[in-house]
């Protein structure tokens, strides 16, 4: 989190990169490398890549995986693992897309899949052939296989032990109920957040300024500062106001449409406010999201643009997308509960009643 210094290998893609890759067309068309260009052009193929959505937003959820885990700070390596043909014998073998080494010392593959379900019931499904491949790959390197699904529609992240779902057929069938309640990502650093609601920023204009607000509800004025309040006081501490930004910004919370604080006929601040849809009086906080969920949701801003994909990565590093806080915090106006979840290994629960809005 806040302590995050993970670093990349510098790799030069233009060099190495592009020599690798016109290898590996050179193999499939058998061809050397100086007539590459005779079968493949690199912009239609990249054309063709960006036309393909489901393919694009396998990839672009593989690398915010990678993001997430780096943001999350709780890992020591993260190395992505099928971006090589390996050689092998015997029965066939399938690279998992990343292992991931954690400060803890465990050590695992990571499958990812990004699953827009239309209910809490709808599956994430591995073949038998498809999971067959990746056991084997995982059981030659000596590391646990486990599946991580963003579940779009929850904005959350699960990520699970493969053996804990493999049916007597050699399959998946992982619904979200049960990779919820058996999710090991509190393992990777990611924790559910409880604020006390609502969260108030307010944009501040300056006094010495013409300002006003037009005909069709336009406010034109210079910004003088932003201020942040919770449980109605505000937040001075400079740790405690990023934190405030974060959360209102990146949190599973409704956004209320601003409102002007007029002082006569002038602007005096713009105020707006995020809190939860209902509200549980029987407890002080509400869960405003999860970390992995809201690192996911800052990177799927960074790489969207016009509702659609534009980048696989963002130009930021993982440590200038993490939260700015860790499981240390203490806030003196902005409290905050940090739960980690555990997996429950009780008897799974297969189906829920609702299907998600």
């Amino acid at each position: 989190m806040k302590n995050n210094l993970m670093k990349r290998v510098t790799r030069q893609s233009t060099k190495f990169g592009a020599l690798d890759l016109a290898a590996d067309i050179g193999r499939e068309f058998n061809l050397p490398l100086n007539r590459i260009g005779e079968v493949f052009s690199f912009d239609e193929a990249t054309k063709l890549g960006i036309e393909d959505m489901r393919l694009l937003i396998g990839r672009r959820a593989e690398k915010m995986f990678e993001y997430m885990v780096a943001s999350l700070g709780q890992a020591d390596l993260i190395a992505p693992e099928d971006t090589a043909a390996p050689l092998y014998d015997g029965a066939d073998v399938q690279a998992p897309d990343y292992f991931v080494a954690l400060k803890t010392g465990e050590r695992y593959f990571v499958e990812v899949k990004h699953a827009r379900t239309e209910n809490f019931n709808q599956p994430v499904t591995f073949s038998k052939n498809y999971l067959a491949r990746l056991k084997r790959y995982a059981y030659l390197k000596g590391q646990s296989l486990t599946i991580a699904v963003y579940w779009q529609s929850l904005g959350q992240w699960t990520i699970n032990k493969v053996e804990d779902f493999e049916t007597p057929k050699g399959t998946i069938n992982l619904r979200f109920p049960e990779a919820l309640q058996r999710n090991i990502a509190g393992a990777f650093g990611d924790r559910l957040i409880g604020v006390v609601p609502p969260l108030v920023c307010r944009i501040h204009a300056k006094p010495e300024y013409p300002n006003s607000i037009s005909e069709d509800g336009i406010a034109n004025f210079i910004i003088n500062g932003i201020s942040f309040y919770s449980e109605g006081k505000e937040i001075i501490c400079d740790l405690e106001r990023q934190v405030a930004f974060y959360l209102i910004f990146h949190s599973t919370w409704e956004e209320h449409a601003p409102v002007a604080k007029m002082d006569g006929d002038r602007v005096d601040f713009i105020e707006f406010f995020a809190k939860p849809l209902d509200r549980n009086e029987a407890q002080e906080f509400e869960i405003i999201g999860s970390t992995a969920g809201m690192v996911s949701r800052h990177f799927e801003w960074l790489t969207t643009a016009d509702a659609r994909i534009v980048r696989l990565t963002p130009q930021l590093k993982p440590s200038e997308m993490a939260p700015a806080f860790d499981d240390s915090y203490r806030g003196e106006i902005l409290r905050m509960w940090l739960l980690q979840i555990q997996p429950n290994y009780g008897p799974l629960i297969h189906k829920v009643g609702r299907d998600l809005e």
